[in-house]
C-alpha cells in the first residue's frame, strides 16, 4: 500500500504553476500512486507525500503564520520550478531549508541548491497521457498547423526588443505572440493566455515554438549575467504536441540534444535559422519526432517520478513528524509572507514644480486656441466660415464599394506620408477607400498627397485638406464623417500596416461580432525598437496605462454610439484614443485582440506628448471621474 500524495500548489498563484502541479499528480497516477492537487491548506507531517510546486508562491500566498508556514515547508518535499539568481529562486531556498529533501527541474538549479546546504533531487519532467491526447487527431502537415511561429512568454525590455528586430521576418509568416507581464500571477482568467488543454490544443496547432530568455536578473552583478535557463516545462509540452522549439542556447537540457530535439540559435543568428527551419519541413517532421518520442519515452513524467515517490515515501516521510517538532524549522532566513504585510504608506510623488506644470499647460493650449481663432477669423475673410474644408478625390473614389475606410491624419509629415500610403496600398485581399485629413500644415503635406493622388487614380483615395488647425481629435472625428465604409481603420501618417493589416482585423471584427474594435501587435521603429499594443483586452491592465496605440480598426457604427474622439476636453488632451478605449471598458464593450504584429509605430518625442505629460496627475484624476466604474488601481506609482 503506497503513501497518499498530495501536490500543493498556490490557489491565487501562476497558471504556469498549476499546469506542472496538475502533471506530477497526473503522472503519480497513471504510475499507481493515490494523488490529488491541493491548494486549500497547508502540508502536515500525517504520513503523505506532501510536493509542493512553486514554494515560493505556495509559502508567500498562502494566508496563514510565517510559524505556521515553516513547519508546513518542514514537511514538505519542495519542488523548485524557477532559475537561479532570481528573487523567486531564492524565495523558494528558504522554504527548501526547513525541509529533508528538495526538487529541481533543472540540473542548474539543482546544483544551486545543494551549494546552498539543502538536500536535493532532479525531477526529470516528461510528458504525461493529456498532453498528448490531440498528438494523433491530424496529419502532420502544415495545413494541419496553420499557426508557423508561436511565442508564449512575459514581455520585458529583452523580449520586447528582440521580437521587434525580428518583426520583418514575423510578418512574412502566420504567427502568433501571446504575452503577458508579470505585474500579478498570471491565471486562466488573464485575457490573452491559455493553459491545460487549451495550450495543448495551440501547440498542436503550431510548427515552431520560439523561446527567448528573460532579461539578466536584478539580483547579479553589473556586467555579468545568469547562464541560460533551460524552460523545461515549456519545452516537454512543446516536444509532446509536435511543435518543434527553436531557442537561445541552454544549460541543463540532457538528455535531450541540440539539433536532435530541438534548434539553438545564437540572437544574432535566431532569425535566419528560422527561415531556415520554416522552408525545410522534412527536418521540422524529424525534429519533431525525435522530440515527441522523448518525452513520451525515455522522459515519460509517470516513470521518472515513481522511483522519487518510493524514496521519500521511505526515506522522508517516516522523519517527517520529528523533524517538524525538532527542528526549530521556525529558525533561520524566511522572507515569504511579505505581501501579507501591509505596505509601508507611501508619500504622493514628489513633484515641486506641479502647479508650474499645469500653468505651462493651460497656457499652452490657451496660445494654441488663440491661433485658431485668428486662422478662423482669416478663414471667414477668404471663404465667409470659421472652417472650410477643400476635398479632393481621385477618379476611383466616386464609385467604389469599400470594405473598410482607412483614416490617415496628417500634420507636417510631408517628408513620410507617401511611405505610409504606400504601405496601405500593398493591403491584400480586401477592398479598402483611404481618407486623408490634412488639418492645416505648415509644411508641403498638401501637395505631396495631392501628386500621390495624381500618381494612383486607380485607387479609391480622398483628400480631405482643413482650412484651419483643429486637432488630432478633431481631425479623426472629421475622418470618420467621411468615411463610407462599416469598419473603419485609424492610421497615423507617419505609421505603417502590415499587407496583411487590414484583411486580418476586419476577420478578427467579422468572428466577434461584439467587439466595438479590433487590434494587433505593433512593432516599434525610429529612435527605439520595442513592441506596442501588445497585449489583449483587459480593463485593468488598461486602467494602470494605455497599452494600445490608437492604430486599429474601430467599427463606424461603435464610433457613432461612444460619441467619437472627445477634443473638447484639456485634461485629455493627447491621450484621446486611451479615453476612446476607456469608454469602450465602461460601456460594457470590448476590443478583439489578434496577437500578431500588424504595423509599425514611429517612435518620436513629439511636442503632444511634451504638453500632455505635463500634468498627468490632473488628466488622471479626470479619467477616474468621469469613468468611476472601470477597476482603477487603488494607488499609482509615484
Amino acid at each position: 500500500m503506497t503513501a497518499p500524495v498530495h501536490v500543493f500548489v498556490a490557489r491565487t498563484g501562476n497558471g504556469f504553476m498549476r499546469d506542472i502541479a496538475e502533471w506530477v499528480a497526473e503522472a503519480a497516477v497513471v504510475a499507481g500512486w493515490k494523488a490529488t492537487v491541493v491548494d486549500d491548506r497547508l502540508p502536515e507531517a500525517d504520513g503523505t507525500i506532501n510536493l509542493v510546486v512553486a514554494p515560493h508562491e505556495f509559502f508567500e500566498l498562502f494566508d496563514a503564520s510565517p510559524r505556521r508556514l515553516q513547519r508546513a515547508a518542514a514537511a514538505s518535499v519542495c519542488i523548485c520550478t524557477e532559475q537561479p539568481d532570481t528573487s523567486w529562486f531564492h524565495l523558494s531556498l528558504d522554504a527548501c531549508r526547513r525541509g529533508l529533501l528538495s526538487l529541481d527541474i533543472n540540473e542548474h538549479g539543482l546544483a544551486e541548491l545543494r551549494a546552498a546546504g539543502v538536500t536535493a533531487e532532479r525531477l526529470p519532467l516528461g510528458a504525461v497521457p493529456s498532453m498528448t491526447a490531440r498528438a494523433g487527431e491530424a496529419a502532420e502537415t502544415a495545413r494541419a498547423r496553420p499557426i508557423d511561429v508561436l511565442f508564449m512568454g512575459g514581455l520585458d525590455q529583452r523580449r520586447s526588443r528582440i521580437l521587434a528586430d525580428l518583426a520583418p521576418r514575423l510578418t512574412s509568416h502566420r504567427c502568433e505572440l501571446r504575452l503577458f507581464r508579470f505585474e500579478r500571477p498570471v491565471t486562466a482568467s488573464t485575457p490573452g493566455l491559455v493553459f491545460g488543454a487549451d495550450k495543448f490544443e495551440l501547440l498542436s496547432r503550431s510548427r515552431v515554438l520560439l523561446n527567448l530568455h528573460r532579461e539578466r536578473s536584478g539580483r547579479m552583478p553589473d556586467g555579468s549575467a545568469p547562464p541560460p535557463y533551460f524552460e523545461w516545462a515549456r519545452m516537454i509540452e512543446a516536444c509532446a504536441n509536435g511543435c518543434v522549439v527553436l531557442t537561445e542556447p541552454s544549460y541543463g537540457h540532457q538528455p535531450l540534444e541540440a539539433g536532435t530535439h530541438f534548434v539553438e540559435a545564437a540572437i544574432t543568428e535566431i532569425g535566419d535559422v528560422l527561415d531556415e527551419l520554416l522552408a525545410d519541413e522534412s527536418r521540422i517532421t524529424a525534429l519533431r519526432t525525435a522530440a515527441r518520442d522523448a518525452v513520451t519515452g525515455p522522459l515519460w513524467l509517470p516513470h521518472s517520478i515513481s522511483p522519487l515517490l518510493r524514496r521519500i515515501e521511505s526515506d522522508v516521510v517516516p522523519l517527517l513528524p520529528d523533524h517538524v517538532e525538532n527542528s526549530a524549522p521556525t529558525r533561520g532566513l524566511w522572507r515569504l509572507g511579505a505581501s501579507k504585510i501591509p505596505p509601508a504608506e507611501r508619500l504622493g510623488a514628489f513633484r515641486p514644480y506641479q502647479a508650474l506644470q499645469s500653468t505651462a499647460k493651460r497656457l499652452a493650449l490657451e496660445e494654441s486656441r488663440s491661433l485658431r481663432r485668428l486662422d478662423s477669423a482669416a478663414c471667414v475673410l477668404r471663404h465667409g466660415s470659421t472652417q472650410h474644408i477643400e476635398r479632393t478625390a481621385t477618379r476611383a473614389y466616386e464609385g467604389a464599394r469599400a470594405d473598410v475606410s482607412v483614416v490617415v491624419t496628417l500634420y507636417n509629415y510631408a517628408d513620410v506620408v507617401v511611405a505610409t500610403l504606400e504601405s496601405l496600398l500593398a493591403s491584400s485581399d480586401i477592398g479598402f477607400e483611404i481618407v486623408i485629413v490634412e488639418d492645416r500644415s505648415t509644411d508641403a503635406s498638401r501637395d505631396v498627397v495631392r501628386a500621390f493622388m495624381d500618381a494612383h487614380p486607380d485607387v479609391p483615395m480622398l483628400l480631405v485638406a482643413k482650412e484651419v488647425n483643429e486637432g488630432l481629435a478633431a481631425a479623426r472625428n472629421t475622418g470618420f464623417e467621411h468615411a463610407r465604409a462599416p469598419l473603419v481603420m485609424v492610421v497615423d501618417a507617419d505609421n505603417f500596416v502590415t499587407r496583411r493589416c487590414l484583411r486580418t482585423l476586419a476577420d478578427a471584427l467579422c468572428a466577434d461580432s461584439a467587439a466595438d474594435a479590433a487590434y494587433g501587435i505593433l512593432e516599434e521603429f525610429g529612435g527605439e525598437s520595442g513592441l506596442r499594443s501588445a497585449l489583449a483586452w483587459d480593463p485593468e491592465q488598461l486602467c494602470r496605462a494605455n497599452y494600445i496605440d490608437a492604430q486599429a480598426m474601430i467599427r463606424r457604427e461603435a464610433w457613432e454610439r461612444l460619441g467619437g474622439y472627445r477634443d473638447d476636453d484639456d485634461h485629455v488632451f493627447g491621450w484621446e484614443d486611451w479615453d476612446l478605449w476607456l469608454r469602450i471598458a465602461a460601456s460594457g464593450g470590448h476590443a478583439a485582440f489578434v496577437p500578431e504584429i500588424l504595423g509599425r509605430y514611429r517612435v518620436q518625442r513629439g511636442s503632444m506628448i511634451a504638453l500632455t505629460n505635463l500634468a498627468t496627475d490632473e488628466a488622471l484624476d479626470a479619467l477616474e471621474l468621469r469613468y468611476p466604474t472601470l477597476p482603477w488601481p487603488e494607488s499609482r506609482p509615484g
